[in-house]
């Protein structure tokens, strides 16, 4: 009797178990290699591998033919999926969104050096996530029989039960910024971050299954504006506006809402520093992968004296530790990336047809009649910077477009400084702009060109061949930079020009580790972003210091505010660094450092470093607020087009999130 109910029941009970057990081995492995162990909130990761567990069992119950092999194609399809992960995550630092699949080709293509090498290093753990497979050809006999009507309300009972239970454990931690509940409905936050607490196949269905923000969601935190310090005579770096005008075309609440926000705001004032380099000329590089590492007297000459000349920046953080197109974007529009966008449809992409007045390239040609001119020594199709580039003003040439380099993955910055100065070197005042490549992952001499190409002058140096191969990518833009210095210095414009060279990101393809090793201090959560800006002045005698906290954000209205350029500050979420604003190093995560305190928004972590007693009450929740708002205004600029809305201009339609999230 017991032989007979066992034999019939089989089918359910192991089906069940298996892919409950499946998806926990695979969550655990994930979980493992990506982010180095378990927290407190794996269990919500758990739960909804039960309950995601038993939707394939029962889904594959109802096939009358091919259960069995249903089973094998789904337990490949899945381990080929958290497969994909790991790699990719080994590539670039970060988990791929569900909207990344649309990239797959594209990646593979410009990548497949990195795949393959990655692949070798990751074999083992590759190999581990087949284990359920092996399990299941085990199995086979006795999942052989159909499951009844009986097994299939168990399937669908324990389906709900544990979501049910898993979502309720999510409500009690609070509806608080940064609590479980905030990262489970915020449309806002990013996939490394939900499959840290909520698993995988979680991440991906909250992000598929987002929805816009509500009319009450969409109101902003109106910070409190400081009592004024500096004289009267300065006036504020914002544009004559009629509020009432632009509220009364319009019943868009996402318009309305940003409208309401903005003419609450003060903006930055006016300072000693507005207008001071209106006569130079200005250079901005977003350097890949660059940071302080990459600075070194002897291995560096040219980075490290335009470093230690001009506007130095003491308390300078890169906010992103990956993801080249969102500081690109921060750095060039002044706003912080939508972050429920992947690079498929990044921010800098999605605003390729809208109007953007503020950023460099259209400033100088709208208010100073400059030609500016872009560069990037990649192809201009790859995350479309043939469209979102010449968009922000600027006459772009990329590789195969206007330029050609002796190598493509990656290719030479000094190539490519080469075949660009002689279009602007000429002009009475210009202002260009370059995306370099040089620095890029992989560091290995075998798979990276420029590692090979300049590895004899790093080869002695006391660090392990990766980080050495790193130097030797970043020897390559530091000939470019020599190069440029060189050419200015010959046409007698040196004293009037400006270089700025930002990071993108922190360089992923080194571990903490070896960036620890290179830099000389142990990298944790706050400091593995502390970076360097370079903005060499020539001709500026005495350095100008800045010690306020800030990162990418901000470069662009200091830019604006330093050449005396009109622009909106109330508009921008960075901060002009002379300026009084509320000055803080905002990270991708939305933890923040300010000189009073350092935040960290994964674990709720406070460092103090000014006397807590003296810290005004308060003063967390409203900097955490006033950082959610800026990312959330952000992103609302971006996908409303709201540039075009307030200048007069044609309005556009934003691309959205791929085609999960439509407005």
């Amino acid at each position: 009797m017991v032989s007979a109910s066992w034999k019939k029941a089989a089918p359910t009970v192991l089906t069940a178990l298996y892919w409950i057990l499946a998806l926990l081995y695979w969550e655990s492995l994930l979980h493992a290699a990506v982010f180095g162990g378990f927290g407190m909130d794996y269990w919500y990761a758990a739960g909804f591998s039960v309950s995601l567990g038993a939707l394939p069992a029962l889904a594959v119950s109802f096939l009358k033919k091919g259960r069995f092999a249903g089973n094998v194609i789904l337990t490949l399809v899945l381990a080929v999926l958290y497969g994909s992960q790991l790699v990719y995550n080994s590539i670039f630092g970060t988990l791929y969104s569900a909207a990344m699949m649309a990239q797959g080709g594209e990646a593979m293509t410009s990548f497949w050096r990195e795949l393959l090498s990655t692949m070798g290093e990751k074999c083992l753990w590759l190999i581990a996530l087949f284990v359920p497979l092996a399990a299941l050809l085990f199995l086979r006999k006795w999942m052989a029989g159909a499951m009844g009507l009986g097994g299939r309300l168990l399937l669908l009972v324990l389906t709900l039960g544990a979501f049910g239970l898993t979502r309720y454990g999510i409500h009690l931690s609070g509806s608080g910024m940064f609590t479980d509940e905030a990262y489970y409905t915020n449309g806002e936050i990013a996939t490394n971050q939900t499959t840290q607490r909520f698993g995988l196949l979680t991440a991906f269905r909250l992000e598929l299954t987002r929805k816009q923000k509500t009319p009450e969601q969409a109101a902003y935190y109106i910070p409190v504006e400081e009592a004024e310090e500096q004289p009267k005579e300065y006036g504020y770096n914002v544009l004559e506006i009629d509020w009432d005008a632009l509220n009364a075309q319009t019943e868009d609440k996402t318009l309305l809402a940003i409208n309401e926000y903005c003419s609450q705001l003060t903006g930055t004032r006016q300072n000693e520093y507005t207008g001071l380099l209106k006569d130079y000329n200005l250079i901005v590089m977003c350097a890949e992968s660059f940071d302080t590492g990459a600075i070194q007297p002897e291995i560096t000459p040219n980075l490290y004296k335009l470093y230690q000349e001009g506007i130095l920046f003491e308390n300078y953080y890169n906010s992103f530790p990956n993801t080249t197109t969102d500081g690109e974007y921060a750095l060039m529009q002044g706003l912080y990336p939508d972050t429920g966008r992947s690079k498929a449809v990044s921010s800098l992409y999605a605003s390729r047809e809208s109007y953007l007045p503020f950023t460099l390239g259209n400033a100088f040609a709208e208010q100073r009649g400059f030609q500016c001119w872009g560069y990037h020594n990649y192809e201009g199709t790859y995350y479309g910077r043939n469209e979102s580039h010449p968009n922000m003003g600027y006459t772009m040439r990329f590789a195969g477009d206007g330029m050609t380099f002796t190598t493509t993955w990656p290719a030479s910055d000094l190539e490519m400084m080469e075949q660009s100065v002689d279009d602007y070197i000429g002009q009475e005042q210009f202002h260009a702009y370059y995306m370099t490549f040089s620095g890029h992952y992989k560091y290995d001499v075998n798979t990276n060109a420029l590692a090979k190409r300049n590895f004899e002058a790093v080869k002695d140096l006391p660090y392990d061949n990766t980080t050495k191969a790193y130097l030797s990518c970043n020897i390559e833009l530091d000939k470019a930079v020599g190069y440029l210095m060189e050419r200015l210095e010959q046409a007698g414009i040196a004293d009037k020009t400006a270089i700025v060279i930002a990071g993108d990101h922190f360089p992923y393809g080194l571990t903490n580790q070896q960036y620890s090793n290179l830099v000389g201090y142990e990298l944790d959560a706050f400091s593995k972003y502390k970076s360097s800006l370079i903005f060499w002045v020539g001709g500026l005698e005495t350095p100008i210091v800045v010690e306020d906290y800030c990162c990418n954000v901000d470069i662009l209205p200091t830019i604006l505010n330093l050449w005396g350029l009109s622009y909106d500050s109330r508009m921008l979420a960075g901060t002009d660094v002379f300026s009084d604003g509320t000055h803080a190093a905002v990270l991708i995560d939305k933890s923040w450092l300010t000189d009073k305190v350092w935040f960290n928004a994964n674990t709720g972590e406070i460092r103090y470093l000014a006397d807590e007693a003296a810290v005004p009450e308060g003063y967390v929740e409203n900097m955490n607020r006033l950082v959610a708002t800026r990312f959330s205004i952000s992103a609302d600029i971006l996908n409303s087009a709201y540039y075009n809305y307030v200048f007069g201009k044609e309005q556009v339609t934003v691309d959205r999130l791929g085609w999960y999230r439509n407005r």
